[in-house]
């Protein structure tokens, strides 16, 4: 490492979408969009050029791939606090397909850091009095650090850099299902002709109106959580078998909430449903959902689901309080697989049976 190597800042992620775990685990940093494959000049201009995303972040992807070297150093940020300091390795720019679904973000274009997990205390104490990157705005997702209010503090523990072996990367995911193989997996599973048809159509519809919202839906600020609701979720739930009568929209406060029988009062609710808007991050909002139960006294709510329309995340308590950490089940419409880098160990497939009435109404 030379004398004064430059200095990078990294967004691990934004506020209900953080991924410092994964860069800690793996040895990366990454950034998106990756969905456009490696990066070429030509081809990411023609993304700017169809506003399928803005210059500043292509600006990002150029530098990532351009300018990086090896034995410089990278602060991995979470908002405006640095949470990590890291070493660039020898190993040059890749665009890795093990991260096309990082929280519904495809975050292909990769780098080596060795992270220094042996600072992280120090990190902390230095930022005792307010984070490093103080009370800025719009900080750009991957640049240079020039600010020597920034820099100074840090330089004592750039002194103690230690060189390590990299982690392994992440094994290649399974490929995303066709819907063909999706209706014979949960056919297999025991859903009934009639509901694995039922399901494909409510995916297909989803589809076309996730690609609609994409393309048409940013100019008028949609969907909203409401359309997530009665869009998305709602016909979904309804393929899987539920009724109408089983499922109460904006019930108690709740977006959405299913019941195992009539009336549906709180001792008869078995499931929750969190919407947001799409693309809005989930990881804190979990807690929300999970308050909704305990507030409400849900006593036989078994069930969590957080959705922006093109993810699904589940949650399931074991005994009367205790919620997972992570989300036991995990569905990205667009592309439906049998294992996820996150969350980790989530099948798709097990994801939609888990929330047929059969399932979801069953007393663990």
């Amino acid at each position: 490492m030379s004398v004064n190597p430059q200095v990078w800042q990294m967004a691990a992620g934004q506020a209900g979408r953080f991924y410092s775990d994964l860069f800690l685990k793996h040895d990366v940093m990454f950034l998106g969009p990756g969905d456009f494959g490696a990066y070429d000049r030509a081809i990411y201009q023609n993304v700017v050029k169809n506003g399928w995303a803005n210059s500043g972040i292509i600006a990002n992807i150029a530098s990532f791939h351009d300018n990086v070297q090896p034995g410089e150093i990278v602060l991995m940020r979470t908002g405006l606090k640095v949470v990590g300091i890291g070493v660039v390795e020898e190993a040059g720019y890749e665009w890795n397909e093990a991260f096309d679904d990082v929280y519904g973000w495809g975050l292909h274009h990769v780098r080596r850091v060795i992270w220094q997990e042996q600072l992280s205390g120090e990190i902390e104490r230095l930022q005792a009095n307010g984070p490093l990157f103080g009370t800025r705005k719009q900080i750009p997702t991957f640049t240079r650090v020039n600010d020597e209010s920034i820099l100074a503090p840090l330089q004592p523990l750039f002194a103690r850099i230690k060189e390590r072996s990299l982690k392994p990367l992440p094994e290649p995911l399974p490929a995303p299902l066709t819907l063909d193989e999706v209706g014979q997996q949960l056919f297999t599973r025991g859903l009934a002709n009639d509901a694995v048809e039922k399901v494909i159509r409510a995916i297909e519809r989803q589809r076309r109106l996730l690609s609609w919202y994409q393309e048409s839906g940013g100019e008028s600020s949609r969907p909203t959580e409401h359309e997530v609701v009665a869009h998305i979720v709602l016909p979904l739930l309804l393929a899987l078998g539920w009724s109408e009568q089983l499922l109460g929209i904006e019930w108690r406060k709740i977006d959405l909430a299913a019941f195992w029988k009539t009336p549906t009062t709180e001792r008869h609710c078995v499931m929750v449903c969190e919407a947001k808007a799409r693309h809005h991050g989930l990881q804190d909002v979990r807690e929300q959902a999970f308050d909704y139960v305990s507030n409400l006294k849900l006593t036989h709510c078994r069930t969590v689901l957080l959705t922006d329309g093109g993810r699904f995340y589940l949650y399931k308590r074991k005994g009367t309080s205790e919620w997972g950490e992570q989300a036991e089940g995990y569905l990205n419409v667009e592309k439906i697989r049998t294992n996820h880098l996150a969350p980790p160990n989530t099948n798709a497939i097990d994801t939609i049976v888990a929330l047929t009435p059969a399932v979801a109404c069953r007393a663990e």
